[in-house]
């Protein structure tokens, strides 16, 4: 039956093509929906993961990284001085988005993280680094740069760059954190705790102060402490970053998730509407098939073979274009220095999406299978 079905999909060529086209076109918009999907999440994961053991002291109501935080650097001091923190690992930090120009389209924004020299762990302990991670000793105006902001500025260790009014000299490039949407270690820009003040135009004040508690301490017993003791301020933790990741990606999840449906249902119409041009198409040679004999579940099997081949050959090229066409999209929301096809697809998602594929080749073809089993030998005969 699969070589009828085979002989059948090249005597229709045009049928075909516009079934595959259909495919095509709905593996490659579910396909890019969900690795739009997949790389946020992987992202805000990431981030998660920068969080992990760690607590933020912030302001209430602000969240991870903490840019809309504001508080005195003498209260960050105090903080730092309480029992549970152990302050040799922890430090006061200041986040800020760098003012760049107009003419910058990039849409990763470059995040200022102003760190106490000499704790910089506090913040790149997850990382590896090409240089050096250490602030101490260095000139006012060293940075290190995350593996997004040195792509960014395509600057390695040891050039200098100039951002406006503000010239920085690159010390070490931390390597690639996240390995989807931009994470902010990946996009920031790490530089001593003083001079981020200068350039925010900040002085005396800090976003936050990132805690390491003390190793008698769980991460609980110290955010306990800190809240009971500073109860006007929130103690920003590794649960509130799953709760952020959560709430930012319900909404855009359940609108993608109806687009992919409605493209989904779109696509198994089509199908179904061809391979029911096709069964009528074919109803002298069913009935004849039927009237010499042959099974109902093979003549139920010849419409499923075809309907999964067009799907297959839809499906293929649908996940081969996936990686431009991200990268396309990227271009059109300010992305640089795109290579296409050198993006890799993640493997979930190419499963995630040959199964749809599979789906839509096999229920696609039920109803013109089962209207082809109720064809009758006699009748068929006599069609024109």
């Amino acid at each position: 039956m699969l070589d009828v079905a085979f002989k059948d999909f090249k005597a229709k060529k045009g049928r075909a093509a516009m079934c595959i086209i259909g495919v095509m076109a709905c593996v490659l918009l579910i396909g890019v929906v969900n690795l739009v999907l997949f790389e946020m999440e992987d992202g805000l994961k990431g981030d998660l993961g920068t969080v992990n053991g760690k607590l933020f002291f912030e302001k209430n109501g602000t969240s991870y990284p903490p840019v809309g935080s504001i508080i005195t650097e003498s209260l960050g001091k105090e903080v730092l001085d309480r029992k549970v923190v152990d302050s040799q690992k922890s430090t006061l930090a200041l986040f800020a988005s760098l003012e760049e120009s107009s003419t910058d389209n990039s849409f990763t924004p470059t995040v200022i993280v102003g760190l106490t020299p000499g704790k910089e762990q506090a913040f790149i302990e997850n990382t590896t680094i090409n240089g050096t991670g250490s602030l101490v000793g260095q000139s006012s105006n060293a940075v290190i740069l995350g593996s997004e902001t040195a792509k960014k500025y395509n600057v390695t260790v040891g050039d200098t760059f100039k951002v406006k009014d503000n010239k920085f000299k690159v010390i070490g490039v931390m390597s690639k954190v996240g390995s989807g949407w931009p994470l902010t270690i990946d996009s920031s820009m790490v530089m001593s705790l003083s001079h981020a003040q200068d350039i925010s135009d900040r002085p005396d004040l800090i976003s936050t102060v990132i805690i390491k508690p003390k190793a008698q301490y769980s991460a609980q017993d110290a955010e306990n402490n800190l809240q009971d003791a500073y109860p006007k301020y929130s103690i920003y933790s590794e649960n509130d970053t799953q709760k952020t990741i959560d709430n930012n990606l319900s909404q855009i999840k359940i609108f993608m998730n109806m687009i992919s449906l409605f493209i989904f249902i779109v696509s198994m119409i089509l199908i179904m509407n061809v391979m029911m041009m096709s069964v009528k198409e074919k109803t002298r040679e069913i009935g004849t098939m039927r009237a010499i004999g042959t099974k109902r579940r093979s003549i139920m099997a010849l419409i499923i073979y075809e309907s999964l081949i067009l799907s297959f050959i839809g499906g293929v090229i649908g996940i081969l274009l996936m990686s431009p066409v991200y990268d396309i999209l990227g271009i059109l929301m300010g992305a640089k220095n795109v290579n296409f096809f050198h993006f890799a697809v993640p493997s979930a998602v190419v499963v995630q999406v040959a199964l749809i594929v599979f789906v839509i080749g096999t229920f696609s073809g039920l109803i013109p299978a089962y209207l082809a089993n109720r064809i009758s030998p006699i009748e068929a005969l006599r069609y024109e």
